[in-house]
Formats: structure tokens, sequence, C-alpha cells
């Protein structure tokens, strides 16, 4: 977990999460990024997690543990696909939309969860997931 100064710039949009996680496009193995927002969306800290060549594994109770430490009243997160494909799999779809049900207990919102691979990005909220 890294606590990072807050930023002038709320993190408003699509564009400015993808911006946060760009770096993940390029890994080699699969990683999870999850960043916590102030209520005027401005970043309070991140955690990255590394796994493997294509599953990482990230718990529910340790990203709702970091939104409580953080005070955080939001949550953004984001995985890549190191095969290409930013396509989510039923495991992904299954783990948001239980990561959100789960941070909706502690008043904090799963905000999106994007699946990077390379360029390409799928927002699970556009998705209607979250």
């Amino acid at each position: 977990m890294l606590p990072l100064p807050v930023p002038r710039r709320p993190i408003a949009d699509l564009a400015e999460a993808r911006a946060l996680f760009a770096g993940l496009g390029g890994a080699g193995v699969e990683m999870v990024a999850v960043a916590y927002l102030d209520p005027n969306r401005r970043l309070l800290g991140m955690r990255h997690v590394a796994g493997g060549r294509d599953q990482v594994a990230v718990s529910i109770r340790r990203i709702a543990a970091d939104a409580l430490t953080f005070d955080a009243v939001g949550v953004v997160m984001a995985h890549n696909h190191p095969s290409g494909d930013a396509t989510p799999s039923a495991r992904d779809l299954a783990f948001t939309r239980a990561l959100a049900a789960g941070l909706r207990t502690l008043e904090v919102v799963l905000l999106d969860h994007l699946v990077i691979a390379g360029e390409r990005v799928t927002s699970l909220r556009a998705m209607g997931v979250v």
C-alpha cells in the first residue's frame, strides 16, 4: 500500500482512470491495482498486487481493509490480461459483483473495474456489472 499525496484533480471519468492504470497494459504478468478515493474522487492511495502469467489473487477482505484504513468512499480497480484480450472472464465478473456488494456494506462504492490488455480497456461499469 502506497500513501500518495492528494492530486489537485479528481479522477472524474474513464479517461483519467485509464491514465492512472496505464502502466498495467505492458506488464508480462497479471497484476491488480486498486485506487482508494476521497469524497471528491481524489486519490488517497493505491495497492498493487502481482500475480502469475494468467492469474492474480487479491481478496475482498484486503481491499475492504485498505478502504477503511484510507477512510475511502470510492474504489477503482484495474487488472491486466497479458494475453492481449481485454474481455473480462466469468471469474472477473463474479469477483467484481461480490466486491461491489461487500464494499457497499461499508458505505464504499466500487466506481469501476477496468480490464486492461495493451492499449485496450474494458470498463465493467460501462458493461453494467457495477
